[in-house]
This record gives C-alpha cells, structure tokens and sequence, in this order.
C-alpha cells in the first residue's frame, strides 16, 4: 500500500489530538512545552537517523512511501517523531490527570539503576552501532535524570511506557513487517542483536523508552519552570 507510512502516522495522533480539550487533562495547555521538547527529541534523533541510514544501518521501503525526502529522510520519518511524541506525552497527561496519586515506584532507584547498568553493560558488550549507541545513550538518560526527577515521576513514566506498549507493537509490528508483504523499516542484522517480538528487533523498545524519555525532559523542566500553577510530578 503507498502511503502506509504516512497513514500509519495520522492514525497515531488522530485519536490523541481530538482528546487534547477534554477539560480534566486539557492537554492543549501544554503544547508549547511539548514542542520544545519534541524540537530537542529533532535535534538528537534526526541527526541520528539520517547517519545511520546513509552508512546502511537501516532504511526504508520505497513502496510504502509518498516519495518526499527531507535530507535523506523520507518525510514520514521526520514525521514519525512528532507524532509519536506527541500521543506518547498525551497517554503520560492523561496517566497524571486520572491518577494524580499513583506512587507506583515511590523508591524508582531500585528498578532505574539497575536497568541503566544492564544497558550500559550491553551496550559496551555488543558491537552492533544500532544497540550499543541505543542502550549506552538510554542508560546515560536514565541516570542523569534520576538525580533530578522526582521520584514520583519515575511511577508516572512507567505506566506510561506499559500503556503504550500495546499500540507500539502494532504500530511498529507493522512498520517492521507484521500483516503486510515486506517491511517499511528494514534493519541490518550485523548492528543489532538479531532478537524480535514478532517482527520488532528488540531495540526498537528500548529506542522508544529513549525517545519518550528525551521529549519528557524538557518538557517537564519547562513545566516547572513556566507553568506556574503546573507541577511536576510528585
């Protein structure tokens, strides 16, 4: 199907969009930190992709695109991080606005650590660019914020990762090959692990939980930081 991607992306932010003036999360009041933070999310992650997908890392299916680059990128995948963000950040305001005492992971060192030292361990341990800058770059994230975030924030994040976990395998499953003829997003299996579920290597989880992490960043800094009678978490 032309197009898939493209259409894979519009489905991701339709239902998140037209639910950001529900007035309990009133998601809208929050657009201007999201885009700062999806621009700093641009500025690390496009850099990325478009070198990884110049030296062969991965790359992408013509059949499934409209055909528009954007600096080597197909215009879907500058796409693809805005979207996703943006439903991402979504499902976390709403996980706040109906949860707003949810102290699962109340003490978050006992889980954040220990899985930044396993990624940073895998990360040195296997050459592969894709999973050794991926754990290695997601562990360092996970260690600095854990200095700075509060620990409630870490309850929020992670109910927000499990939450999404179900339309990533979708969206992703079919992005990677699941219920259609060939993949949108190819991968070389030299710079990965070359373990999937279905048809997700599993990096890709741990490239979302990096993503989602990144966004939130700034985000939240600017929350607390300009948005008065908005708190972070906890």
């Amino acid at each position: 199907m032309a197009s898939l991607y493209l259409v894979l992306n519009i489905a991701t932010l339709l239902i998140p969009l037209s639910l950001s003036f529900d007035k309990r999360v009133n998601f809208k009041q929050y657009w201007s930190f999201l885009l700062a933070g999806i621009t700093f999310g641009l500025f690390i992650f496009i850099p990325w992709d478009i070198a990884f997908t110049k030296i062969g890392i991965w790359g992408f299916n013509p059949t499934y695109l409209t055909g528009i680059y954007l600096f080597h990128l197909p215009i879907e995948e500058w796409m693809f991080f805005i979207t996703i963000p943006y439903a991402c950040v979504f499902v976390y305001e709403v996980v706040r606005a109906y949860w707003p005492r949810f102290h699962f992971l109340s003490r978050p060192k006992w889980l954040v650590v220990p899985l930044a030292l396993l990624l940073f361990m895998a990360g040195i341990a296997k050459p592969g660019l894709y999973t050794s800058i991926n754990f290695i770059g997601l562990s360092l994230l996970l260690l600095s914020y854990m200095v700075v975030a509060k620990p409630t924030f870490w309850g929020y994040f992670f109910i927000t990762y499990l939450l999404i976990s179900l339309p990533f395998l979708l969206v992703n499953g079919i992005l990677t090959g699941s219920f259609i003829a060939d993949e949108v997003v190819w991968y070389a299996p030299e710079h990965n692990l070359g373990i999937r579920i279905f048809t997700i290597p599993v990096e890709d989880f741990f490239y979302s939980m990096f993503l989602l992490l990144t966004v939130l960043v700034p985000y939240e800094f600017l929350k607390m930081r300009f948005g008065n009678a908005v708190q972070r978490p906890g």
